[in-house]
């Protein structure tokens, strides 16, 4: 009996151990562990094979695990079926090839591999972009693709395929490393084999995406055969630097179609934009057909595009086209007398009419100049000091363009200011006559004390002179070809220069009056442009002179600037000969533009 009992205390003790630690292959369990699994199950087995063991955990695939964690995987929302009390619960994910544990915290499975586990994000099946063209027997190339904005709001891996019945499909993968927006490139792969329209199947990280409409993939018929009237394409709509293209911002191609079928037209991207367009020929001859503009301008520039199209299934590139940027906006500071004949081009008459008419300046798709208007103008009066000018073109935001009308005379160290102007990228326009003022500036900036300002001969009043028949941004220019033509002086004769540099100018008319070629002066300039500095003088002050009533718009002495019904310059008709200041001065103003964007005082 005394052997019963104590073989019963033996049991009794041994299974409090064996609650305590547990030991596989050893009786001396880590005294730190519950359980010790240990290698050797023999310490004198000489080969030692007992050795080579392990451990198998559950080992179970992705879609497993998945079922063991949630009620329906495939359903949003997801109902769990794991809690905080199966938290650190291990499995080996054999998709991963690593081993999971449950994170009931954060209520995912976490990867001992380093693994971010599977993102979390949507997207709005509308906003898919099937990119490239689509044709029957033809392989996809990296130009096919889906574009798909995503809303991340869990970082980790994805998986995102789109599948058609029809011999092609699209995927990607990748990794998410925070939340936020993305797009992404699903490229496709693949030769579609029929002609239709697909109804893409869209997966992400394993779940079906109801679209509803579906995604669609038109595959077009073999290429057709046609050419393209490369010099008749027409840039629609407004292009500003930084504002995305919509679906105004298109180009329209003029083609001729000799055999039907498909067609698709791209161009190469340039400075962020580029434009596309597919479709099918179903007659043959000449028509039209529109390519969309897609991305967002990075600049300013204007920027020549290459057109390529797959006539025969070839790919040509024989065609470029123009697309330009509307300028952004610039401040102006008119000096000269504010009266009604508008030599101070602050003052609101026709010159001013002029600079703000949306179709010559501004953003309309039939603007003459592409651009986005006047910041600001100043009017600087005519008899503005060196300090003001100091502060306006030499500050911290200096003036972009100067124009100066009758009657302002400047002194030395107002010429000064404008000099250093002048070499820092300001631009300068003046029409200007006082005789003292105009010495000063052109001795300065020439510097050359000897320069003497000299009033014009011939006979008779409302003289004219005649404009170079060589090409120039002034004289043929957006708003007209002025080459061989004639500007006119405003009452009194205009003034002149001998014995400029002719190396540093461009000389855009001489002394001579061209109503009756009298007048002549060797080596004469009354009007020119600086080859260096942003610098155009006309040696007359009422250059842009125009009241508006009637008396000034028919006289044939005065006022020979004028503006047409719809403010757009043209020729004066009732002078000698027509003259052509608002013209020539429209032009001047789109090259001021240009040069104060491109080469300014403010470009960066």
């Amino acid at each position: 009996m005394k052997k019963i009992y104590a073989f019963v205390l033996i049991l009794i003790f041994t299974s409090i151990n064996s609650i305590g630690q547990v030991g596989i292959n050893t009786d001396q369990p880590n005294m730190n562990t519950l359980l010790h699994v240990s290698e050797k199950q023999n310490e004198t087995d000489p080969s030692n094979q007992n050795k080579l063991k392990g451990i198998l955990i559950p080992r179970l695939t992705e879609i497993e695990r998945d079922l063991l964690t949630y009620e329906d995987p495939l359903t949003n929302p997801k109902v769990l079926k794991l809690f905080q009390t199966d938290n650190s619960l291990l499995i080996y994910n054999t998709t991963e090839d690593c081993y999971n544990y449950w994170n009931y915290l954060e209520q995912e499975w976490k990867s001992l591999c380093g693994k971010l586990g599977k993102a979390e994000f949507s997207f709005d099946c509308a906003q898919v972009q099937v990119r490239g063209t689509y044709i029957e027997g033809k392989e996809l190339t990296t130009s096919n693709f889906l574009n798909i904005p995503i809303i991340v709001t869990k970082p980790g891996e994805y998986v995102i395929t789109a599948t058609t019945e029809n011999g092609y499909s699209f995927t990607t993968s990748g990794t998410f490393l925070n939340i936020g927006n993305y797009t992404v490139q699903v490229q496709g792969q693949g030769t579609p084999l029929a002609v239709q329209k697909d109804n893409l199947s869209i997966s992400a990280n394993g779940i079906d995406i109801n679209c509803t409409p579906p995604v669609q993939v038109e595959v077009l018929t073999a290429a057709a055969t046609y050419t393209i009237g490369c010099k008749s394409i027409k840039v629609n709509g407004v292009y500003k630097s930084g504002v995305p293209l919509t679906s105004t911002n298109t180009i329209t191609v003029p083609v001729t179609v000799t055999n039907l079928g498909s067609w698709e037209m791209k161009t190469n991207t340039v400075d962020g934009i580029s434009f596309n367009g597919s479709g099918t020929f179903t007659t043959t001859g000449t028509q039209y057909v529109t390519l969309n503009g897609t991305g967002t301008p990075t600049s300013v520039d204007l920027k020549t595009l290459t057109l390529i199209h797959n006539s025969d299934g070839l790919e040509n590139s024989s065609c470029q086209f123009k697309v330009r940027i509307v300028i952004p906006k610039k401040r102006v500071l008119g000096i000269g007398l504010a009266t009604t004949y508008g030599y101070n081009i602050s003052n609101n008459r026709p010159s001013r009419t002029l600079l703000e008419k949306n179709t010559n300046f501004g953003t309309l798709e039939n603007s003459v100049v592409a651009y986005e208007g006047w910041d600001e103008f100043i009017n600087g009066s005519n008899n503005p000091s060196a300090t003001q000018l100091q502060s306006w073109l030499l500050g911290p935001n200096p003036i972009d363009i100067v124009v100066i009308g009758y009657s302002y005379n400047m002194n030395q160290a107002e010429a000064d200011v404008f000099l250093e102007y002048l070499k820092q990228g300001g631009v300068l326009i003046a029409h200007t006559e006082g005789a003292s003022g105009n010495q000063i500036m052109m001795r300065t900036i020439f510097n050359d004390p000897t320069l003497t300002q000299q009033t014009t001969g011939g006979t008779g009043d409302g003289r004219t002179y005649t404009l170079p028949i060589f090409d120039d941004p002034i004289v043929n220019g957006p708003f007209g070809d002025l080459r061989g033509k004639v500007w006119g002086d405003d009452a009194t004769d205009a003034v002149y220069f001998t014995n400029i540099p002719t190396g540093d100018i461009v000389p855009y008319s001489n002394a001579m009056n061209a109503n009756n070629n009298t007048g002549a002066v060797a080596n004469s300039i009354t009007a020119f442009r600086h080859k260096t500095f942003n610098f155009i003088w006309i040696g007359e002050g009422g250059f842009t002179s125009q009241s508006g009533d009637a008396t000034a718009i028919s006289s044939n002495i005065i006022c020979p600037f004028i503006l047409d019904s719809n403010d757009f310059p043209v020729a004066k008709t009732t002078y000698a000969r027509p003259v052509y200041n608002s013209v020539f001065f429209a032009n001047t103003m789109a090259w001021a533009i240009e040069q104060a964007e491109f080469n300014g005082i403010n470009t960066k």
